[in-house]
């Protein structure tokens, strides 16, 4: 003999269209109810199969997120329902400000502190095009760039993203003096100097870097920013600005 209903919990009158009710008042307050809360390593060692779809799971991250996740059978992989929001936490930031005036290449080689005070960055003359009027190097705060005669590689240290999720950043730029770009000449863009433009790029788990092209439209099929002019009194002012 078998007999079925409804199960409820703080009621004696559990709707008829759930398998368990539960009423939040009970003989003392109020309550919730309390799924089972995991940290990110714990919540690997659940064992799951095809039937578990639809598991629940309140997932708390070494980062600090923290996300109501549900199990997907069929794709066997878990799922954020919902992550709590945070106040915005900065993984990343330098400001220029911290090293001596002049640290970083020039034509003549290393300069200022570089490399031996500076952890969080690498600069790359790739084709070792400065002459020796050329500079990529801190001045009052900002990291500047003259007449590079071809493309120079700035590279962050790794920045560990794992576990957060909406990742964002901001790139202060901007420029002086005859700043021009050909499209023509783009074949060309590494070795003649013509061309100015500006690639922001970034690689995810040790792959292949991908090129922001095209930002705001300011940029092109190819880069992320070339030099745009706005008219003043004084003539025209090239201006670079990102903010993703």
């Amino acid at each position: 003999m078998m007999s079925t209903s409804q199960v409820g919990i703080n009621t004696d009158l559990p709707n008829a269209a759930a398998a368990l009710d539960i009423y939040g008042q009970n003989t003392v307050g109020y309550g919730g109810l309390s799924i089972p809360l995991v940290t990110e390593s714990q919540r690997g060692l659940i064992t799951t199969t095809l039937q578990s779809e639809g598991t629940i799971v309140f997932v708390s991250y070494t980062s600090g997120v923290r996300c109501l996740e549900v199990y997907d059978g069929l794709q066997d992989v878990w799922q954020k329902i919902n992550c709590l929001n945070l106040d915005p936490i900065i993984l990343y930031s330098e400001d220029f400000e911290s090293y001596s005036s002049g640290t970083g290449i020039n034509g003549s080689g290393d300069s200022g502190d570089y490399p031996a005070s500076v952890s969080k960055w690498t600069l790359n003359d790739i084709y070792g095009s400065l002459a020796s009027s050329d500079y990529v190097e801190t001045q009052s705060g900002v990291l500047e760039i003259n007449d590079t005669n071809g493309p120079i590689e700035l590279d962050t240290q790794s920045i560990n993203i794992s576990g957060y999720s909406n990742i964002s950043f901001s790139i202060d730029l901007s420029g002086t003096g005859e700043l021009e770009y050909n499209p023509s000449l783009h074949s060309t863009d590494d070795t003649n100097t013509v061309n100015d433009y500006i690639d922001v790029s970034y690689s995810i788990d040790g792959g292949a870097f991908v090129t922001i092209t095209d930002f705001n439209g300011n940029g092109t099929t190819h880069h992320t920013l070339i030099p745009y002019y706005v008219s003043g009194g004084a003539g025209s002012a090239p201006f670079f600005q990102m903010i993703p």
